[in-house]
């Protein structure tokens, strides 16, 4: 069998439940509003008027100034960023130390001009400041007003361009001028005593002195190795020609003379060689020791001097060749030999000369490394405070400026209205308290309603919250009847049915035209929405192509008195006017069935005995289609109550049976009531749902109960009471 689907729940609290809870609390919300009003009202009556007085203000723009930081600043009051100068000038207005200054004027304490003063802007978005004051005294109340609109200027200029603190700038500057007078003195002492003028410049020189230094002992060098290689060839000669007359004394032969090509080889290697020294002494100025140039040119120096050397070997007179430099002879090698060690002589002294220079430059750099950081320390302190100096020296004459400014006419400020002539009024203050007594009494009603609806009270008040909050599918809401309209008993007595025996048979309620004839009540309130019930059950019967009989459906509630007699009575009898239908309505509700108004006076039979009767060879053929019955009917003192098991052995005779439709009349469900076993044996369940005691939360369990059994399961919401129009209630 098709399940009737839940209907999607809808988040949040929508236009419809706020309505709803306004139409619903209406009589707390109006009750608590009128309080407020009336307290309002009590207010206003005792409240006793005052005099007041008002003047106008224009800020257009401010000039804010520091003291001693003299931060200079034009502030516009116009726009959103206005609104803070606004609040400052309306903070100055209601200070502290411009009430004092009036209340010293007037002979009044501070309190009363501070208690009776009022400053906003005109309008929303307007740099015009009104100011109110008010007094019980009206002449009081226009003096007070005029003497803060005479002193505030006074006190704005106090607080934007601080002329409270001039005497302590001028002060400052004084004593400022002082240290750095006495600054300037030590730093001149300290140069002249050390001869230093300034510290950057002589570490320059110094530097440069230095490194040129240290470049020249690396010349001279230079030049000194170069010379000593000098002498070393000279005395090489000088040997040479020594060994000559040697060899004669020995008695050996004559040396052979070289030839005029070995002469000109000699000479070609003599000038190689020396242009190669030369070389390097340039080379190794410029270069470090281990530079491939210089080392690629000492290898040339080493294999000149080795083919020298060999030549020498094979003619030894060439020794005594001159060299020939520029096309010109060379002096002798021995002449030459004392000239050039002079110069070896020469070259070493200026050596040491530059290395005395050296230390006497690392003295004076170790000087000047004691006395520059007290240097640097005054000339820091003497920038510092020349420049502290001249800062407040614009400030102190900004400050005179200040001074001498005339009141009346400060730039950005104008008094457009000057205080009025006192009048009767209640206050600003007095008419907001009154407003908000009058706004709170609604915001308290609003607060306690919304508080009942969402928190405290949790049952259901209304059918779409069964659809939309508890996603429980809905079938019919049934509106609250007063019990005196609603109208006659469902099932009437009918004296003209009884079988062969004269015994009356079950008690049936169809007549002539469908309803109980009672003196002046031809229906029941029932009958249009369990005809309704009744067409949507039968729909549902069909489109799932149910077709077995009996068909058994359950009416149950979940608490007691929610209405489930009534409705299964009612739909009952809707069933039994479908023609040829014939209908049991089981009564297990009820301890006892027989004073039950809806039945009339006719007596019940028991469950068993109504399936007897069904066999009964007239009961397709007889009119009556209703019948009744009850589990208490033949119930004795030691009967156990009908319970799932009755109705597990019943369920084949209800089955063989000729009725087209059972409709029982469960019990409330709880946590031992017998209606959770027996829900799944039927064919369709109707929840009734008491729009006065059921709770959200007993909707729910006894909802996914009854899904638990796989009951096919439908609500009626009944007692919906209608607080609001239709439309709010979700009804249309």
């Amino acid at each position: 069998m098709q399940k009737t689907a839940p209907t999607p729940a809808k988040g949040g609290l929508g236009l419809q439940d706020i309505l709803f809870v306004l139409f619903k609390h209406k009589w707390k919300i109006l009750f608590l509003g009128l309080l407020g009003i009336g307290a309002a009202a009590g207010l206003y009556v005792t409240q006793k008027p005052l005099y007041e007085s008002h003047a106008k203000i224009l800020v257009t723009q401010v000039i804010q100034r520091g003291g001693l930081e003299g931060t200079d600043s034009q502030l516009d009051a116009g726009g959103r960023a206005g609104e803070q100068v606004l609040n400052t000038e309306m903070a100055i207005i209601r200070s502290g130390a411009l009430a004092a200054k009036v209340a010293e004027r007037l002979k009044v304490s501070p309190r009363m001009v501070q208690g009776g003063l009022e400053v906003a802007p005109e309008a929303r978005g307007s740099n015009v400041l009104l100011i109110t004051y008010r007094n019980a005294d009206a002449e009081l109340a226009q003096n007070v007003l005029a003497e803060v609109v005479k002193l505030y200027p006074d006190e704005h200029l106090e607080v934007r361009r601080s002329l409270g603190s001039l005497d302590s700038v001028f002060k400052q500057t004084d004593l400022i001028k002082e240290k750095l007078e006495q600054t300037e003195k030590e730093l001149n002492k300290l140069k002249a005593d050390t001869g230093i003028v300034s510290v950057r410049e002589q570490s320059l020189s110094l530097t440069t002195q230095r490194d040129k230094t240290q470049g020249d002992i690396v010349t001279a060098e230079a030049e000194l190795a170069a010379q000593e290689s000098r002498v070393e060839s000279l005395q090489g000669k000088l040997s040479g020609e020594a060994a000559a007359p040697d060899a004669k004394a020995g008695s050996k032969p004559a040396t052979v003379a070289p030839t005029a090509e070995q002469v000109d080889e000699y000479r070609e290697l003599s000038r190689r060689l020396e242009y190669l020294q030369q070389q390097d002494l340039a080379l190794r100025s410029k270069f470090a020791s281990g530079n491939p140039q210089v080392l690629r040119n000492q290898q040339d120096i080493n294999n000149t001097k080795a083919s020298r050397n060999a030549l020498l070997a094979k003619a030894p007179g060439l020794a005594m060749e001159a060299v020939v430099s520029h096309g010109e002879p060379v002096a002798n090698p021995a002449a030459e030999l004392d000239h050039e060690k002079a110069l070896v002589g020469s070259i070493k002294a200026r050596i040491g000369r530059y290395k005395s220079h050296i230390t006497e430059l690392d003295t004076k750099f170790k000087q000047l490394t004691e006395v520059e950081p007290k240097v640097a320390a005054l000339e820091r302190e003497r920038e510092m405070l020349d420049n502290e100096y001249r800062l407040l020296e614009t400030n102190s004459k900004k400050a005179t400026i200040d001074r001498t400014v005339d009141r009346a006419n400060i730039p950005g400020l104008t008094v457009m209205d000057q205080p009025s002539q006192a009048e009767l009024s209640v206050s600003q203050t007095t008419k907001k308290v009154m407003l908000g007594l009058c706004g709170g009494g609604f915001a308290l009603g609003l607060l306690v309603a919304f508080l009942l609806e969402l928190v405290v009270d949790r049952r259901i008040a209304r059918p779409t919250e069964i659809e939309t909050r508890l996603q429980v599918p809905l079938m019919l809401s049934i509106p609250y009847v007063r019990p005196k309209n609603r109208g006659a008993a469902l099932i009437a007595n009918d004296s003209s049915e009884e079988d062969n025996g004269g015994k009356p048979m079950l008690p049936a309620v169809r007549k002539t035209n469908g309803f109980p004839a009672f003196p002046g009540r031809t229906d029941h309130f029932i009958h249009p929405y369990s005809e309704a019930i009744r067409d949507r059950i039968v729909f549902n019967f069909q489109i799932n192509n149910m077709t077995h009989k009996p068909k058994l459906m359950a009416v149950t509630g979940l608490t007691a008195g929610a209405g489930t007699s009534t409705i299964a009575a009612g739909l009952a009898k809707a069933f039994s006017e479908v023609n040829g239908a014939k209908v049991l309505l089981v009564d297990l509700n009820s301890s006892y069935p027989d004073d039950n108004p809806m039945f009339g006076n006719k007596p019940l039979h028991s469950v068993v005995g109504a399936l007897q009767a069904a066999r009964n060879t007239r009961f397709k053929e007889g009119g009556q289609n209703l019948y009744l019955a009850s589990a208490a009917a033949a119930k004795s003192d030691s009967a156990t109550p009908f319970g799932p098991m009755h109705l597990y052995e019943l369920l084949p005779h209800f089955r063989a049976s000729e009725f087209d439709y059972v409709i029982f009349d469960m019990p409330p469900m709880g946590q031992t009531s017998p209606t959770l076993a027996m829900a799944g044996l039927m064919d369709k369940v109707l929840l009734v749902v008491d729009g006065e005691d059921t709770s959200r939360d007993a909707l729910k369990w006894g909802y996914s109960e009854l899904i638990k059994g796989r009951a096919d399961v439908s609500c009626v919401f009944n007692k919906a009471r209608s607080h609001a129009p239709r439309w709010v209630a979700g009804e249309i």
